[in-house]
């Protein structure tokens, strides 16, 4: 028979229990930030992807057609160019959020496409930008052209 005292050394204190609890916590309270910035990231990258695949299917549409891509209201596909993207990616929502969009002659750009309201903040759009072009929202290739639009420029007004 066993006695009184071998099963009050069995199990964990409430004092072992909590030191466990507030480890967890902590680790919990790196973890998460760093679980955000990497999805952050990972949703600027898919944007940029699609901006590429986008670009150079707009590119491959001005050279075999001679003509550069109709200005169509945000998130409709321009006419013609249903061939050369999926339009399903193109009317959907882009991966940091707004409507893809197609711009010619305005904003002071010949041809242009990209994003037309995201969920991103000034700070994640420049951080796109700084990975992508030269730094600077106004210059380069990808600009922001207006208060909620950011896009790569096929063309520049000479």
């Amino acid at each position: 028979m066993k006695k009184r005292q071998d099963f009050e050394s069995q199990g964990f204190t409430l004092v072992e229990l909590m030191i466990v609890v507030v480890i967890i916590g902590l680790l919990a309270s790196f973890a998460i930030p760093a679980f955000n910035r990497t999805r952050v990231l990972s949703r600027g990258t898919a944007f940029l992807n699609d901006l590429r695949v986008f670009s150079d299917a707009a590119d491959t549409y001005m050279i075999e057609t001679g003509d550069y891509l109709e200005d169509s209201g945000s998130g409709s596909v321009p006419t013609g160019w249903d061939a050369y993207i999926s339009t399903a990616k193109w009317t959907g929502n882009t991966p940091i959020g707004g409507v893809w969009d197609v711009e010619l002659d305005s904003f002071g750009i010949k041809s242009g496409l990209g994003v037309v309201g995201p969920d991103f903040t000034s700070q994640q759009m420049q951080d796109i930008e700084d990975s992508y072009d030269d730094g600077d929202l106004s210059t380069g290739k990808f600009r922001k052209i207006a208060a909620d639009r950011y896009y790569f420029i096929l063309e520049d007004n000479p």
